[in-house]
């Protein structure tokens, strides 16, 4: 079965909130956290942009979307970019 990198746009409820989206994020256990950034989005707040590598498996990447969304402060996540790897 292949392995799938998927890359995630988190938009946080409020400025600040950054830091604790990336503890939480490391704790999922559906997928493997590759890479965490922080990239400014507009008028103060900026975009968590994670990329996990996971197995390809049906359904798996919108299991993880649901993931996230339910991390706390979490607005907005939209899955950028998939691709195997």
């Amino acid at each position: 079965m292949a392995e799938l990198m998927a890359v995630y746009r988190i938009m946080p409820e409020e400025p600040g909130a950054e830091e604790s989206i990336k503890e939480a994020l490391s704790k999922i256990k559906n997928a493997s956290l590759k890479d965490v950034k922080i990239e400014p989005f507009a008028f103060g707040l900026n975009a968590v942009i994670a990329a996990f590598i996971m197995q390809e498996q049906e359904g798996l990447a919108e299991k993880l979307e649901e993931e996230i969304k339910s991390i706390e402060n979490v607005s907005d996540v939209r899955l950028e970019h998939v691709s195997r790897i």
